[in-house]
This record gives C-alpha cells, sequence and structure tokens, in this order.
C-alpha cells in the first residue's frame, strides 16, 4: 500500500510539474518569476522527496535531477525560451569543485595510509585509554572531531575519523550511528570557529576580509558552547545503548582487534607520515603562499604520495567513492539551476523584506532562515546569496556596525547544515562511508540526532548573538 502511496505522489507531481509549466508558458514575461524558477523548483522538490522517502539512492535521484535540469533547458528551451533554466558550462561554475577535489585527494591519501595499518592500532590504543567505555569512546571522539573540523575542515576530519570509529563501534558491540552521526554534527559546529573550518566560514570571512585571529575570538566561544547541548542531546539519545554495551561486549572482536593492532608497513608509514605533515602545514599556513585552497594541498599530497609510493594506481582509485562525488556533482547542478533562476535569491530577500529597521529582529531572521535553508538546501550557495543582504541590512540598520548580521549568518548556515543529510559536505562524505562500511543511514534517521541539535543550537547561537553584541 505505501509503495502505491508513493507512486501516487510522484504521477500527482509530475503531471502537476508538466501541467503548471504549459499553463506558465501561456503567460506574458512581465518581469515576474517564469515558467524556469517554478520548474527549477519542481526539479529539487522532486528529487528532495525521492531522496527523503528513499524512492531511489540519493546519488541517483541527484545525477536524474540534474539530467533534468540540463534537457528542460536545452531541449525545452529551444521551443520555448522561457524554459532556460541553466546550460552545462554555467552549471559547471555552480559546483564547488574546491569541495570535490579535496575529498578525491583525502580519499586516496587515506586509501594509502591505511595499509599501513595505523588506524587499527589507533582504533585499539584509543580502546584501551577509554577501558572499552562506548560514552567515553564517543564522547572523546566528538570532542576531537570538533577540534580537527577547526583546525583542518570539517571534511577532512570526517574522512579521518569515520573509518576509525567505524571499527571501535564495532568492538564495543554499539551500532556504528551513535558514534558517526554526533562526529557529523561535532564538525558542523567546530567548523564554525575557525575561518577554515567550513565554508560558509571561508565565503563570509573572506567577504569581509577577516583575519584568522579576528575571526576566531568572535565565533570559538559560541562554537565552543554549542558542543554542550550536542554532548547533552546525544547522551541522552544514546543512553540505552551505551547502557546495554558492556553486555554486548565482544571479546572475539576485541581479541581480533588488538591482533590486528600492528603496524605492517613502516616504510609507507613514515612517508605516509611525512606527506600528512607537510599537508597539515599547509593547511595551517595556506594564507601566506596566495591562499592556497585545501583542494590544492589535499590533491598535491595525494599526488606525491603516489609518485614516492608507486602503489597500483588503479587499485587506489577503486577506493574513492565515486558515489558520494557523483552525488555532490548533481545537488550543486540542481542548486545552481535554482540560483540562475532566482530562487535562492528570491528566498534571501525575504530575510531583508521581514527585518525592517529591527537590528533584534533581523538578527533572529539571519539565524534561523539560513538555518532552515541549509537543512533543506546546501549551505554554500545560500550562504552566497545572503551575503548581499546582510550587506543592505548592515549598511541601513542602526547598530550592525559590528558585523553582528554576518555573525549570524555564519552561525545559522554552519549550524543549520546539521539538521538533514543534505545540509553540508560532512554529513554527504559520513553517509558514503558508512554505505561503504555496509550500513545505509535513512534521510529520516539522521534526522532524529539532527534536528534536535540543530535547535538547541541555533536557540544557544540566538541568545548569544542578542546578548553579546
Amino acid at each position: 500500500m505505501k509503495r502505491y502511496i508513493l507512486y501516487g505522489l510522484i504521477i500527482v507531481g509530475i503531471v502537476c510539474l508538466i501541467g503548471g509549466s504549459w499553463w506558465l508558458l501561456a503567460q506574458p514575461a512581465d518581469g515576474g518569476h517564469g515558467p524556469s524558477f517554478f520548474i527549477s523548483i519542481s526539479i529539487f522538490l522532486l528529487v528532495f522527496a525521492a531522496i527523503s522517502l528513499r524512492w531511489m539512492h540519493e546519488t541517483a535521484a541527484a545525477l536524474l535531477g540534474a539530467a533534468a535540469v540540463w534537457l528542460v533547458h536545452y531541449i525545452g528551451g529551444t521551443f520555448f525560451p522561457t524554459l532556460h533554466i541553466i546550460n552545462f558550462d554555467e552549471s559547471m561554475a555552480f559546483v564547488d569543485w574546491n569541495v570535490i577535489w579535496l575529498i578525491m585527494g583525502m580519499m586516496i591519501f587515506m586509501a594509502m595510509f591505511s595499509e599501513t595499518g595505523a588506524i587499527n592500532w589507533i582504533a585499539f590504543r584509543i580502546f584501551r585509554l577509554a577501558k572499552g567505555n562506548a560514552w567515553l569512546l564517543v564522547m572523546s571522539l566528538v570532542i576531537l572531531t570538533g577540534v580537527l573540523s577547526a583546525f583542518l575542515n570539517n571534511v577532512t576530519a570526517i574522512l579521518l575519523l569515520v573509518p576509525l570509529s567505524i571499527e571501535i563501534a564495532q568492538t564495543v558491540g554499539v551500532h556504528p550511528f551513535a558514534f558517526v552521526i554526533p562526529e557529523v554534527l561535532a564538525s558542523n559546529i567546530g567548523g564554525a570557529s575557525t575561518i577554515i573550518g567550513d565554508p560558509p566560514s571561508t565565503i563570509v570571512g573572506s567577504h569581509l576580509g577577516l583575519g584568522f585571529t579576528e575571526y576566531l575570538v568572535n565565533m570559538a566561544p559560541i562554537a565552543i558552547l554549542c558542543m554542550i547541548p550536542l554532548l547533552i542531546i546525544i547522551s541522552f539519545l544514546y543512553r540505552r545503548e551505551f547502557a546495554g554495551a558492556e553486555e554486548q561486549f565482544s571479546p572475539a572482536l576485541v581479541a581480533q582487534l588488538e591482533a590486528d593492532s600492528h603496524i605492517t608497513d613502516f616504510p609507507l608509514l613514515r612517508k605516509s607520515g611525512l606527506v600528512g605533515l607537510l599537508m597539515m602545514i599547509l593547511f595551517f599556513t595556506g594564507d601566506y603562499f596566495g591562499g592556497i585552497p585545501p583542494s590544492v594541498v589535499a590533491l598535491s599530497g595525494a599526488a606525491i604520495l603516489i609518485a614516492w609510493v608507486r602503489p597500483d594506481i588503479h587499485r587506489m582509485l577503486r577506493e574513492v567513492n565515486w558515489t558520494t562525488l557523483i552525488f555532490f556533482i548533481g545537488i550543486f547542478v540542481i542548486v545552481g539551476g535554482l540560483k540562475a533562476t532566482g530562487v535562492i535569491t528570491w528566498a534571501a530577500r525575504i530575510i531583508g523584506d521581514l527585518a525592517g529597521n529591527n537590528i533584534k529582529m533581523a538578527t533572529v531572521l539571519m539565524v534561523w532562515i539560513p538555518g532552515v535553508a541549509s537543512g533543506i538546501v546546501d549551505n554554500i550557495p545560500f550562504t552566497v546569496a545572503s551575503l548581499p543582504i546582510a550587506d543592505f541590512l548592515t549598511s541601513t540598520i542602526s547598530g550592525a556596525e559590528n558585523m553582528l548580521l554576518y555573525w549570524a549568518l555564519i552561525l545559522g548556515a554552519d549550524l543549520g547544515g546539521n539538521a538533514t543529510i543534505l545540509g553540508s559536505a560532512p554529513n554527504i562524505v559520513a553517509v558514503g562511508l558508512l554505505g561503504q562500511a555496509g550500513y545505509r543511514l535513512s534521510f529520516g534517521r539522521f534526522m532524529r540526532d539532527g534536528v534536535p541539535v540543530t535547535i538547541a543550537t541555533l536557540l544557544l547561537a540566538t541568545i548569544w548573538l542578542l546578548t553579546r553584541y
């Protein structure tokens, strides 16, 4: 029955899309929203529904959505110019290639590093330090994720820690979701604390010309505070799993973890360790070398290690999670269609219309509208679209000269990315890594943890901004 209801909803959606589009084609172009505006929204909503209701794999849905954008633009636009959405070349400009290449470079590097046995060695040492206490393990890894996300970036932190966390979770008898989801949420919170931690932070910080220290002083305190409700909520949501971990504790897996906790390739460990250290130094000091993008650092490290180690390149490339990368590209194209047809700009301007001249109202709106929107649309394009609104409100509202609205935008976009799988890059990367390990994380399952943490942290951020500035 459920399947037939879903099929019915799909048919209704398609009929409404086609019928509405043909009706709009007959309307005069009077400066309002044209057919492409509504079609781009319809495509996104259908893709969003397909992912959230699990009609199909998220990568298939994103790829189909991107194809729909192009087909409507080229074929429909040939007969009706009002159906032009975005062409192929223009859509590629909306793909955040820095994210794509960063993930690819880190996946290749981690594929080689994992062959040293160091990950299993680290997993066993952490396990012994925590004496197998599941709650202590999760809390330690969550805090570590937040710190790494601040000083590297949140995607890199997830790539480093999720495989390790899955290994530990299996050993202590707790489902990996109890480790991985909290780490993802911590990565988005920690990423807000520095200018290099999360793309929205980098976008706004670059727009304002902020230095690393100036940004850190303003954002690190609230990011640290937001870790507190995260730890409390996670402890509550997973209290039964943590309490029952001792009963499900597997001596056999502990023995297996200990047996596997040996360095198997010391020469490769030395080479990958040296390259990894150089990569970390460049991540920290990239601003001194013309602002090297993180993707360049990651790809350069991977390329140098490949040339030095000379592994089987075909086997190394098979370790890249192409499913995740294709999903990213498809989503970027779909969101690019929303941006090109004015949907995101239209949504962002609502903030300006509602705020008026009230600085407190403007602050609340600049936290919550990007916060809600970032759970639906990737936070990167919405941040870009919202910057002109923040500029306008800052220049027209009395009391906004201290950059309050920019801090609100950063917190709204970064913290709002925790609500759904689609909210930010680390979310998607973690889903892909879980999938590789044989665990399917659904849209609704992620929201169970993400939504309460998002609401709690956005409330805390709002109170902080209204009382601090």
